[in-house]
């Protein structure tokens, strides 16, 4: 009887339970839908909230008066925004936008290193293209021997693609989902598909995106050059971000928060770097000054946030920060001078095929010349010719980087030429500072130099007793056999340096040193040789042979600094960096001297005037025919570097005007022949800066009426010039 009370008393205390759980349960449902109901609908519609950055346009590029040289234009992307796309739709997605853009024929981007057709495989050319194979199969744990077929089936499956039987369909999928994976796509950060798309491809994109869930169009800007030919060298160009500059740019971010904010926290850090990192879609300066002034171009992301609701559809956006454009850079270039640096080069080597035989100028087929104010070192031109368009660097790329003339790459900086005699005011400078030779110095020319060694050097003429002012006007070899001897290697070596020459420029580009000539140099350029360093050695060197070599952009701040009695400014081609709507004046770019050459006033002028006379010297003056009657009185001097090959080069130095100066020239013939081949370009940018274009044309119109001849050809190291071209 007991028992069946404690029993009954078990299943009633059961029961009670039981329905004291449902009672709870009611009571919670009530609450749900009756007492809280708006609250927890007004839940369930906000949906997702995300944030995402919102690009800054980048800083623009104009000429030192405000012209444009680089500016933005509104471009057009697709972006995957995986948020948005069901995850079994994925490969569906991708697939759609694929055909879609093929149809079309535009291009995605797509870098995984196999190729995309059967057979498959490794697109591995590059140094980096090997690399990235080596990584994609270490992270995905598949044998480093393994084939490209092998590589690509581990991947098929890795995004569920194995089961497709169109493998090349399936081979441009993956190469998508590993771009995704690779630039960490997610739902604050959407994936970068395609760039730069037609308006009228991104009208198609629009009509079919209920089929394409998360394939968006992102409205961002682009580059576009007002004239792409005119200056690629200086400006440069920008691409996508690469891995490798990725980790550095990010690395050299991280430590510069550190540096800048010491006593921060590791959140705070973080927080500030977070901002400012760049990001696997980002684009970045690759060369020029997009390149050197990155930090100042690149501008601060936004950031916005979107809130969708259960379906993905988009409720809100609100902008959390604006994003700040770049600065923009007012480069010291001047368009006008530019053109005409460019139009002259061409114009030169174009009539010098027609006019000079090709063992006498007419293979001329390169030139290089840089202009640079006096007195504050800005970079007026700078001029590599042949040249390459801006616009065309990427659809063009394999082609100009097959070019054997290389028009990529900048020689204005980065290629180096023996001087020649253009290097003659160092040892002139060199030797009247030592006290060796003064003004009135006479050294008797006797065509062969006696050195009482079986090598004895020959000057291009016999020019007798001569001072250096007509040593310089002739270019006179053996008074600088005599000058460089007296003074000896090491001071002519020390104001060289002191000149600009074999030392960095001051240039916000990268820029090769070069090399000056001297026992030292010559030992290290012949390890292992057993040449020995000779008296003959030191002849070459005054005379800017042997190892002298220099860049055009240090031969330009070399006369800079003559023509400015020895004061050497640095060089640039930033002018000063404004705010990207220009209202606000970020930072000027001031003057900047390097140093000043330990040498008289006095020893300056002498060289002024002998320069003066080989341009002015109507029967003499190695630059006579382009300079004798000009409007003002130019400085120059002639070049005829060796070259290897066999072919010598052209090289000549200028400013203007001689008394007052305010621009000096150097332009460097690549197979020249002669120095005065130099001369007609430094005229061209002359006649632009001092407003005498029109002049010439005229007196150019009236010298093809009256067919008047030129003078006839004569050879610059001897003192006479040779019949200019036509």
């Amino acid at each position: 009887m007991e028992e069946k009370q404690t029993h009954g008393k078990r299943v009633f205390l059961l029961i009670a339970l039981i329905v004291a759980v449902f009672i709870i349960f009611a009571l919670r449902l009530m609450q749900y839908q009756v007492v809280n109901a708006e609250q927890y609908k007004q839940l369930a519609q906000s949906g997702y909230t995300s944030e995402q950055s919102i690009d800054a346009a980048r800083g623009e590029f104009l000429d030192r008066y405000g012209r444009p040289l680089a500016v933005n234009q509104v471009s057009y992307d697709v972006i995957i925004n995986e948020a948005y796309i069901p995850r079994k739709m994925k490969n569906t997605v991708i697939e759609r936008i694929i055909t879609l853009m093929e149809k079309e024929g535009q291009t995605w981007i797509d870098t995984l290193p196999i190729s995309t057709s059967e057979p498959f495989v490794f697109l591995n050319e590059t140094d980096a293209q090997k690399k990235q194979i080596e990584t994609i199969k270490t992270n995905n744990k598949i044998n480093l021997d393994a084939t490209a077929q092998v590589t690509l089936d581990n991947l098929l499956k890795k995004y569920e693609l194995d089961e497709m039987t169109d493998l090349v369909t399936a081979r441009k999928i993956a190469g998508v989902r590993y771009q995704m994976e690779v630039y960490g796509s997610s739902a604050s950060t959407p994936y970068t598909f395609s760039k730069d798309i037609p308006i009228d491809v991104v009208v198609k994109i629009k009509e079919y995106s209920q089929q394409m869930p998360g394939v968006e169009i992102k409205e961002t800007t682009s580059r576009r050059y007002v004239d792409g030919s005119l200056a690629p060298h200086a400006i440069g160009v920008v691409g996508s971000i690469t891995q490798e500059e990725y980790n550095e740019e990010n690395q050299k971010i991280l430590e510069r928060i550190q540096s800048e904010h010491p006593d921060w926290t590791e959140k705070e850090i973080n927080a500030a770097y977070q901002e400012q990192k760049y990001g696997y879609n980002d684009v970045i300066g690759k060369s020029g000054l997009e390149y050197a002034m990155e930090s100042e171009l690149r501008g601060e992301r936004g950031k916005k946030k979107i809130t969708t609701d259960s379906q993905g559809n988009v409720l809100n956006t609100e902008i959390i920060k604006q994003a700040k454009p770049g600065n923009t850079i007012i480069t010291t270039l001047d368009k006008d001078l530019q053109r005409a640096a460019l139009e002259g080069s061409a114009a030169f080597l174009e009539q010098a095929k027609k006019q000079y035989a090709p063992e006498l100028g007419g293979s001329a087929n390169r030139v290089s010349v840089v202009a640079q104010d006096v007195k504050t070192g800005e970079i007026l031109a700078m001029v590599n010719y042949p040249t390459y368009d801006l616009s065309d660097y990427y659809t063009k790329y394999a082609e100009l980087s097959a070019d054997p003339l290389r028009p990529l790459l900048n020689y204005c900086t980065q290629g180096i030429y023996m001087p020649g005699s253009i290097y003659k005011p160092v040892t002139a400078i060199g030797a009247m500072s030592a006290g060796v030779i003064d003004s009135s110095t006479t050294i008797d020319c006797k065509q062969v130099y006696q050195t009482g060694t079986s090598y004895n050097p020959r000057c291009m003429g016999l020019h007798g007793p001569i001072n250096l002012q007509y040593a310089l006007m002739v270019s006179c070899n053996y008074f600088f056999y005599e000058a460089g001897t007296r003074q000896g290697i090491d001071n002519i070596a020390e104001y060289s340096k002191q000149l600009g020459l074999g030392v960095k420029t001051g240039i916000e580009l990268s820029e090769s040193l070069g090399h000056i000539s001297s026992p030292e140099y010559f030992q290290s350029a012949r390890e292992g040789s057993n040449e020995q360093w000779t008296f003959g050695n030191v002849l070459q060197s005054a005379i800017g042979q042997l190892d002298n070599a220099f860049t055009p952009m240090q031969m330009a701040n070399y006369t800079a600094t003559l023509a400015n009695n020895g004061v050497r400014m640095s060089s640039h081609l930033v002018k000063s960096i404004e705010s990207y709507n220009l209202e606000e004046t970020v930072e000027v770019i001031e003057p900047q001297v390097l140093n000043r050459v330990q040498a008289d006033t006095e020893v300056f002028e002498e060289v002024r005037k002998g320069m003066l006379r080989a341009s002015r010297d109507t029967a003499r003056g190695t630059a006579r025919y382009y300079f004798a009657d000009y409007p003002i009185d130019v400085a120059s001097k002639t070049g005829t570097p060796q070259a290897t090959g066999g072919d010598d080069n052209a090289t000549f130095i200028a400013y203007a005007p001689a008394n007052d100066p305010e621009i000096a020239v150097a332009v460097v013939v690549e197979k020249g022949y002669s120095g005065q081949r130099g001369a007609p370009i430094a005229k061209a940018i002359f006649d632009e800066y001092f407003g005498f274009n029109d002049k010439a044309e005229e007196e150019q119109e009236k010298e093809e009426q009256t067919n008047q001849e030129g003078q006839s050809n004569q050879d610059e190291q001897s003192g006479q010039t040779e019949q200019p071209l036509q």
